[in-house]
């Protein structure tokens, strides 16, 4: 590819511009946008700067979106479980886990990020549970042409020991042989890692990936705070997703999880939090205080009958904020397009006053700058501006989803699919054009997938076994009257 090139012809989405789409163009040398061409003039002077001139005519640019909660080994998982609540749910999940493999993992990794690619998702925050298969997930990634901030999960509790179930001896046995992380093997892990991966083909962030707050101990909390306060790397968490977790929160922890968090030092504008349904308005007002990112997963948490983000309130309130996609097999497809529209829409019921409504422009901005923000790579992308990393995407408004009056950006949040995204740029190197993703074979990833996953299944028989034997047990307990 040229080392410049310059996309002229657009209708660009830009930052102060409201809800109206500017007719200009964007220069790219390197990984960065240099020029945001809107005269004659500019337009001219980023011609003749240009190695390469795409004709975008009249084709949207949008600044790429940011997947901030992802799980990519669950893209083999489509169809399994997904008819329980999370405890209950996540038993299955495990058992599925323990059946992958390195192929598995790489295969998992690009089949994600094709999805990803042809719905406009440039970036992701991908929170990596199975630490065996760090080195094979970072390679797919490396591979995949996306950017990405990967975050290798530690805990050392495990659900059923945070939420005090009954259990009988032998399923309880049976999970106590679970993996549980290590504090100084996870230091070592986070070490090299960051050494060897972190800004990688510019594309790659080392975060740190704690599974949540009540799934790790003491211990492991504060090799938490000394890494992430030493390294100066994200941390991507899940929090508070469920009633259940919210009661025993409030039941082991004065003032619940959230307190408890900011008492170990853990509070920062370094911090994203998957979930964060079941928090009370002075820990939304802690959060805010501190900076830190809330990720809204709106398809699993209702998929899993997790609850409603209030969206209403937590803007209200000044929270920093961004969407993420969560897992295959609870969240449904990896499109930030579907999940902005499901964001917008879901916040409304929360009031009937419109004007607390979110309008589709907050939306966006949660999905780009906001998922930039959790990526720790805030002020580097989700906005088309001059020195931003270039990672774009192009939208054919002649398209069945689009075709209609000029497009504005609720037209675009509101109505934008996937058949209209025609091409994708990251990092300022074309990963989509023309409806072909550039950087690996997607074809022979599906072909090979489709063994892969049914091989997996059959693995995993005995450990979904005792999944199913759990199950009741994790349920009864999952319905706390909070």
């Amino acid at each position: 590819m040229a080392s410049s090139v310059y996309i002229a012809n657009g209708r660009l989405v830009r930052p102060g511009a409201g809800d109206t789409l500017t007719p200009g163009g964007v220069l790219v040398e390197g990984d960065r946008i240099t020029m945001v061409a809107l005269t004659p003039d500019e337009q001219a002077s980023a011609r003749a700067r240009a190695g390469d001139v795409v004709d975008a005519a009249g084709a949207i640019v949008m600044p790429g979106l940011v997947n901030a909660h992802y799980h990519s080994y669950s893209t083999l998982l489509k169809g399994t479980q997904n008819g329980l609540p999370l405890e209950s749910w996540a038993l299955y999940t495990v058992a599925y886990g323990r059946a992958l493999g390195d192929e598995a993992i790489r295969l998992a990794v690009l089949l994600g990020a094709a999805e990803m690619l042809r719905n406009g998702v440039t970036a992701c925050v991908d929170h990596f549970p199975h630490t065996r298969w760090v080195e094979s997930a970072l390679a797919a990634h490396e591979a995949s042409g996306m950017r990405v901030a990967f975050a290798p999960f530690m805990h050392d509790v495990l659900d059923h020991e945070f939420l005090a179930l009954a259990l009988p001896p032998a399923i309880r046995t049976a999970l106590d042989a679970s993996p549980r992380t290590d504090a100084a093997a996870a230091e070592r892990m986070y070490r090299d890692l960051a050494r060897r991966w972190h800004g990688r083909a510019g594309r790659i962030t080392l975060a740190l990936g704690p599974n949540a707050f009540q799934r790790c101990s003491p211990r492991l909390v504060a090799t938490w705070r000394r890494l992430g306060d030493e390294l100066g790397l994200p941390v991507h968490t899940h929090l508070v997703e469920t009633r259940a977790q919210a009661a025993r929160g409030r039941a082991v922890w004065s003032g619940g999880t959230v307190a408890e968090m900011a008492r170990r030092g853990l509070l920062n504008e370094r911090l994203s939090l998957a979930h964060g349904i079941w928090l009370e308005p002075d820990e939304h007002a802690l959060l805010a205080r501190h900076g830190v990112t809330i990720v809204h997963n709106p398809a699993s948490n209702l998929m899993l009958g997790s609850g409603r983000l209030g969206l209403p309130s937590l803007i209200g309130r000044g929270v920093r904020l961004a969407l993420g996609t969560d897992s295959s097999n609870s969240g449904g497809r990896h499109s930030l397009l579907e999940i902005m529209r499901l964001a917008l829409m879901l916040s409304r019921p929360e009031t009937s006053d419109p004007r607390a409504w979110p309008g589709a422009g907050r939306v966006l901005e949660m999905a780009t700058t906001g998922g930039a923000r959790a990526l720790g790579l805030a002020g580097e992308l989700g906005s088309i501006e001059p020195g931003r990393r270039a990672d774009l995407v192009l939208l054919d408004p002649r398209t069945a989803a689009l075709a209609g009056a000029p497009v504005t950006v609720p037209h675009l949040v509101q109505h934008a699919s996937a058949e209209s995204v025609t091409a994708v740029m990251v990092n300022g190197a074309w990963a989509l054009r023309d409806g072909r993703i550039l950087a690996f074979d997607e074809r022979a990833v599906i072909a090979r997938v489709l063994d892969v996953t049914t091989e997996l299944l059959a693995r995993a028989r005995a450990d979904v076994e005792l999944a199913a034997a759990a199950a009741p047990y994790f349920l009864a307990g999952n319905t706390p009257g909070v």
